[in-house]
């Protein structure tokens, strides 16, 4: 079986690179382009500023790059999958899942894929290409015969709208589950919806294995540091598919475009490359099963602090549909049923004008409709007698529509809210569609 995935992957990587951006490119990437890996600092006795090394530049020295040039198509190489692991963790969860596979070949598996457009599939000529799938075909090959693959990837998002879908798209029985985010900032922000969204996945009840995965955009940009102080935390496997290029590139081996067709979504050889890093992982566990923890201790979010104040627990999202959630005070103008993609219940008005709603909330989001057609307008969106927060749905030039999800008001204590939505352009532009409210 293994060497049947072996010829799998190889053929895989070996492919040429068709070009696939669906979803986003540059505008996708465009948040996460801006990151930067932090180095912390310390002082010394003289008062000094020493920096720490960080645990990437820990890993690139044991793990260096190659001597030369080297052919990305080929797959990763050995240093490339040892810097890949950025945070090995507890792997007692994933390897009592590993062990009931062995024990019983025939249980079903679920594996949730969460994520944005690389997690979709963007970049890769065909399904079978996927990171996701090559994933699941090598459980199937080498452990369990049945694997139920949930892809939870929706293009252009982020992890503040996957902590308020996570509900309703990752299936409570799920084994494993990976989380994806390039669209993240490295940012306190994200660190605090990605700390929610891990504890959310760590307290489910099948008790899942929780992986986190960090790819990168063209020049390097990615959110893992403050993914991987959330990794830390929890003590989570994280794999850097950032780690396990970046550098390679840096030193001349091997170019950004052997790896992508755009500015972030991997090509075939990218997608395989960041499932064998994952794989090696899996080959980890596996291989050493017998001296792994398999002692799994369930997560009780009350006992477990959060360094960040788990400030989207109990995340959800409110549409027309919950009107438990959110009150039409008046629909005014926005009457029209606004659906795009995974998304719908939406208000949507095509004639300027204003809504107003209740709802009950600590923090309140907002997603909407972002729009290439260029009738979208821009809408301020006011809570209660605080201070309007201006939305613009329109997105002149841009590669295609996508869902958008914006912070709107954040408190300290849950209560009722009075919200206003209103255009503040007149009908020059008067399409604007609220695709529902991200309610925590």
């Amino acid at each position: 079986m293994k060497n049947k995935l072996a010829l799998i992957l190889a053929l895989t990587i070996c492919a040429s690179a068709f070009a696939g951006c669906g979803g986003a490119s540059s505008g996708e990437s465009s948040k996460a382009a801006e990151s930067s890996a932090e180095v912390a600092e310390t002082a010394d006795n003289s008062g000094d500023t020493i920096a720490e090394e960080t645990a990437s530049e820990k890993l690139l020295a044991e793990y260096p790059v190659n001597d030369g040039a080297y052919d990305f198509k080929q797959g990763a190489t050995e240093n490339m999958l040892g810097r890949s692991l950025l945070n090995r963790g507890d792997t007692s969860r994933l390897a009592a899942k590993i062990q009931r596979a062995v024990d019983d070949p025939k249980a079903v598996t679920n594996i949730c894929y969460l994520g944005d457009s690389i997690t979709a599939g963007s970049g890769a000529s065909g399904s079978a290409k996927q990171y996701t799938n090559l994933i699941t075909a090598w459980w199937e090959e080498n452990l369990s015969l049945y694997v139920l693959g949930t892809n939870a990837g929706i293009g252009a998002t982020d992890s503040y709208l996957a902590v308020h879908r996570a509900y309703r798209d990752v299936p409570p029985e799920s084994d494993i589950i990976f989380i994806e985010f390039i669209n993240d900032q490295d940012s306190e922000f994200y660190q605090a919806t990605m700390d929610s969204l891990v504890r959310y996945c760590l307290a489910l009840e099948n008790q899942p294995a929780v992986i986190l995965i960090e790819p990168s955009t063209e020049g390097g940009g990615s959110p893992q540091s403050a993914h991987l102080k959330v990794a830390e935390t929890y003590d989570l496997p994280m794999i850097s598919y950032h780690d396990a290029i970046i550098p390679e590139i840096d030193a001349g081996n091997f170019a950004w475009k052997d790896t992508s067709n755009d500015n972030v979504h991997p090509n075939d050889a990218g997608h395989a490359v960041m499932a064998q890093c994952v794989l090696n992982l899996f080959d980890q566990v596996k291989d050493g099963l017998e001296n792994e923890s398999k002692e799994v201790t369930p997560f009780d979010p009350a006992a477990v602090e959060s360094p960040t104040g788990d400030r989207f627990a109990g995340a959800t999202l409110g549409s027309a549909d919950t009107p438990e959630l959110v009150e039409v005070v008046d629909a005014g103008t926005f009457t029209e049923s606004a659906q795009f993609g995974n998304f719908s219940g939406g208000w949507g008005s095509t004639t300027g004008g204003s809504a107003v709603f209740k709802i009950k909330c600590k923090d309140l989001g907002i997603l909407y409709h972002k729009n290439i057609s260029g009738t979208f307008g821009k809408v301020a969106v006011k809570v209660d007698d605080n201070a309007a927060v201006i939305v613009d749905g329109d997105f002149p030039g841009g590669w295609g529509n996508y869902p958008k999800a914006e912070e709107i008001f954040s408190s300290d204590e849950t209560a009722e809210h009075t919200v206003k939505v209103e255009f503040i352009n007149g009908d020059t532009a008067p399409d604007f569609e609220i695709l529902g409210w991200m309610i925590s």
